[in-house]
């Protein structure tokens, strides 16, 4: 019987491997900077080693990307860090950026300079890999260093078979050719359900989690949920951009949408698209194609105060949320200018 399961997960793995060799050949070609190389390398694990002033001088240093098992740690199955520093670009102050960090296996968590910027799958002791899906991981501007050196630190939980970040391609790349003037992008508050309640404002998150956006919530520990989930996100308004006019992109959601700023629905995306006797038939395959982009009212907006965008979100099947980018607010000048797609508006 043991036997019997050994044989089955080698050949699902290798299955696999074929599969993330074809979809590399695919990847983005948006990329701004190449980090495939040596990185420095450890098992173990401490909460210590996402700190960028670590020193690991000590460490090992392994091939990005390429398992563990085939350069010195055959066998080990557990707990592991990796590490690199890079130097932005003039490039990279102009774009919205993401980190691509190829196919890992089987769970991970990456952080930029010390800040946590996205994970996969679900560490011990409530394992789920997360080694079908691609790491996307986008960049807040915020988290980047531009006048200096930025560490990337990758905590990585393998618990058979290959090991760590085994193949595809490494860097750093930029959403589409546009930055929007407000960036979404990052750490959202996340909860499946449904409630009417939670659009408001003055609603507060307890005990809700968080999720990457842009990134299925498939891969984000809500592996085996379909349904209704909703977002929420809190974000400051300067007063130069708040009297312009405006466009919200959402990037592209798996399934339907209705979208929210401090309160007020601004934009939906199928009708009667939470009802829970929707199914996968009766949602059209451009809809989770489409980008989302919706023209914000006049005067929605609070200037230099705290603004709410909430998303709810119905998902019937496979990856569910706000899978793909980019995720922002952008003057109606600068959408018109990059993107070729309509502007969605409701009437208010």
């Amino acid at each position: 019987m043991n036997n019997r399961y050994f044989i089955q997960q080698t050949v699902c793995f290798l299955i696999f491997l074929l599969l993330a060799s074809a979809a590399a050949a695919q990847e983005d070609k948006n990329f701004l900077l190449h980090l495939e190389g040596r990185w420095k390398f450890s098992i173990g694990d401490s909460s210590k080693w996402s700190n960028p002033d670590f020193d690991d001088t000590n460490w090992e240093s392994l091939k990005v990307p390429s398992a563990w098992e085939d350069q010195g740690f055959y066998g080990y199955d557990g707990y592991a860090w990796y590490r690199t520093s890079f130097a932005t670009t003039k490039e990279m102050k102009s774009k919205d950026l993401y980190l691509s960090l190829g196919y890992i296996n089987d769970v991970d968590q990456v952080y930029m300079n010390g800040r946590l910027i996205g994970f996969s799958g679900t560490f011990p002791p409530e394992y789920s890999p997360g080694t079908d899906a691609r790491r996307k991981y986008p960049i807040p501007a915020e988290y980047l260093n531009f006048q200096s050196k930025n560490v990337i630190a990758v905590r990585v939980y393998n618990h058979q078979m290959a090991g760590g970040i085994i193949s595809g391609d490494v860097g750093i790349c930029s959403f589409y050719n546009i930055k929007p003037d407000i960036s979404l992008l990052g750490m959202w508050m996340f909860k499946p359900g449904d409630n009417k309640a939670w659009k408001n404002l003055e609603f507060k998150e307890k005990q809700w989690k968080k999720i990457v956006v842009p990134g299925s919530w498939k891969n984000q520990g809500f592996k085996e949920y379909n349904g209704t989930a909703w977002y929420r996100k809190r974000f400051i308004v300067s007063e130069d951009i708040s009297n312009q006019k405006l466009v919200l992109i959402i990037g592209n959601i798996d399934n339907c949408d209705e979208v929210y700023i401090n309160g007020k629905l601004i934009g939906s995306n199928t009708k009667n698209a939470h009802e829970k006797t929707i199914g996968p038939t009766q949602i059209p395959e451009e809809t989770n194609k489409k980008l989302r982009a919706y023209s914000l009212p006049d005067n929605i907006l609070i200037q230099n105060k705290e603004n709410l965008i909430t998303i709810k979100v119905f998902d019937s099947q496979q990856r569910g949320g706000v899978i793909e980018g980019p995720v922002g607010i952008v003057k109606l000048t600068n959408f018109n200018k990059y993107f070729n797609e309509p502007v969605e508006s409701v009437d208010h």
